[in-house]
């Protein structure tokens, strides 16, 4: 055995060894496809927590590519954003939508592709401008919030039972039960008083003052109708009476006016006649001058 055995040589030979299995072991289980698929983002607005790059992408439970990034943008809202790589013989049309999954009990995810089965459109991306497929909640995240909801109200059941207990803490203490007391006896003290009251009350009484109340509208029912028709007679009557006095006083002044009228015109010649003789009778007794050979008296 010699003993001038170079132990750097070994070591970098052992090291050059284990890198070529290693790339041997990585050349046989590449994957030569990965070369022609083709990229495709998605959007999640839920956490994609259980998520890893390289997770597989299934359309139909069927891999068909695997989760190349994940990043988060805010344009032009928050979201999760997946650029997905794809074969290109995937069946990818405008109806075809992207949901998270569970794998197995691991608790990992992986990115789920189905089709509404509408009949969309084929879908075609481009490298420098990748096409945006649809994304789903998940049925879990789905069960999830429902659960988040259904354990709200479980706390808001628990705080409202939490009072009733308080407030029922509070009514067995002697103090309020000792005014529930009072309150009880109070109620049916006055249950006893209206009961007195009732009681006391004669139904004979308000029975013999409805009879009478009800032979009154009776008697008002059968009697006013006829003093109304003899008040409504005797009222023509006067009317038609007032009525003929008024034709004959006015048939009287009509005929007075008549005969007053040639009396009229006869003292107005009267008059007339006065006049005249007082004009003349004034004159006679006025002094004339006396004229030539007249003598005075």
């Amino acid at each position: 055995m010699n003993p001038k055995v170079n132990y750097t040589l070994v070591g970098l030979f052992v090291v050059l060894l284990v890198v070529a299995g290693l790339m041997l072991s990585a050349l046989m289980t590449r994957d030569s496809r990965n070369q022609n698929r083709e990229l495709y983002y998605t959007y999640f607005y839920d956490s994609v927590s259980g998520l890893n790059e390289r997770a597989a992408v299934r359309y139909n439970g069927v891999p068909v590519g695997f989760v190349e990034s994940i990043s988060l943008v805010t344009e032009p809202e928050e979201a999760v954003r997946l650029g997905l790589r794809l074969d290109p013989s995937t069946p990818l049309r405008t109806d075809t939508y992207a949901s998270l999954q569970h794998q197995g009990i691991t608790g990992l995810l992986f990115v789920e592709l189905k089709s509404r089965g509408t009949g969309g459109d084929p879908l075609t991306t481009q490298e420098n401008q990748p096409t945006t497929i649809p994304s789903h909640a998940s049925r879990l995240v789905e069960i999830a919030e429902m659960l988040d909801h259904s354990l709200q109200q479980f706390n808001q059941l628990s705080a409202a039972l939490v009072q009733v207990s308080e407030q029922l803490a509070l009514m067995t203490d002697q103090g309020m039960r000792n005014q529930i007391s009072d309150l009880l006896n109070a109620t049916e003290r006055l249950v006893q008083v209206a009961e007195n009251r009732v009681a006391a009350f004669e139904p004979e009484v308000f029975q013999g003052l409805a009879l009478s109340m009800t032979q009154l509208v009776d008697q008002l029912s059968t009697q006013l109708p006829q003093s109304l028709t003899r008040l409504e007679e005797a009222s023509i009557t006067q009317l038609t009476h007032l009525s003929e006095q008024i034709t004959l006083l006015s048939q009287d002044a009509r005929s007075s006016s008549r005969q007053l009228v040639p009396l009229i015109r006869e003292a107005e010649e009267l008059l007339e006649q006065l006049q005249q003789e007082g004009r003349s009778w004034l004159r006679s007794n006025q002094h004339r001058p006396l004229g030539p050979g007249e003598e005075a008296r």
